[in-house]
């Protein structure tokens, strides 16, 4: 692989996306080139970010239930070995001993999951759910990309802006963090900043922006407008970070 196309693959090892080849070709590499670093570095915080911010604490009752499934599940106790067919008893143990374990975490498993969207849908309605959804899914499709850029710049008036880019995809994903709370009336608009003029890319509402077709984009624009948005950017913007 030549060193042009090493450099390609900061986003796909950030995601542990590498074969074994090219991870130990990559970790040769890393050390000898500044730009590779950062740029992994960012990436991998980057996505750190997206997982803390949709994680959320257990129900207290989950422990327990859980517990209560392993001590209801019967465990397998070692069957005699018989000294005239040994290599069949031990095969048999062990297929036994291993679908036993399989039951165990599948049940545990599927206790989280029914739990988990219990709680994920008497929280949100539908709709917010399956946008959220799509938003992180896009969000994971660019950190993969081979060519994915990270961007970040600090607001002027507090919090921090990222923006992760692929070139191939023509697409690019906002987040912010630790932005100042509006009042009710008020919300925070995306813009990308092209030679024609400022787009809407749609409104901040805690979730990661997508914005497309950003291949001519001069910039990102973060803004503060009315609740329902602005046709136009109204106000000086809070965060601009440029795409070159």
């Amino acid at each position: 692989m030549s060193t042009a196309d090493v450099h390609t693959l900061t986003g796909a090892y950030a995601m542990n996306a590498l074969s074994d080849a090219e991870r130990a070709e990559f970790e040769a590499h890393l050390p000898h080139c500044q730009t590779c670093a950062e740029e992994v570095a960012g990436l991998q915080a980057t996505a750190a970010t997206i997982g803390a911010s949709t994680a959320e604490a257990p129900p207290a009752y989950l422990r327990a239930q859980v517990l209560a499934g392993v001590t209801a599940t019967r465990q397998l106790f070692p069957e005699p070995s018989a000294p005239v067919a040994p290599v069949v008893v031990l095969a048999k143990r062990n297929r036994r001993l291993v679908q036993g374990s399989v039951l165990a975490a599948a049940a545990s498993v599927l206790v989280a999951v029914v739990v988990g969207v219990q709680a994920v849908q008497a929280r949100q309605e539908l709709t917010a759910l399956r946008e959220s959804t799509a938003g992180y899914g896009q969000v994971s499709d660019l950190l993969n990309a081979p060519d994915a850029k990270l961007l970040n710049d600090a607001g002027s008036t507090g919090g921090r802006g990222t923006v992760v880019m692929s070139p191939s995809r023509n697409k690019a994903v906002f987040l912010a963090d630790g932005l100042p709370a509006l009042p009710s009336d008020r919300a925070y608009q995306l813009w990308v900043v092209e030679p024609g003029g400022p787009r809407s890319a749609g409104l901040l509402n805690g979730e990661p922006v997508v914005a497309d077709g950003v291949a001519n984009a001069q910039a990102l624009a973060l803004t503060v407008e009315p609740s329902g948005g602005s046709a136009a950017p109204t106000t000086t913007p809070v965060i601009q970070i440029p795409m070159a």
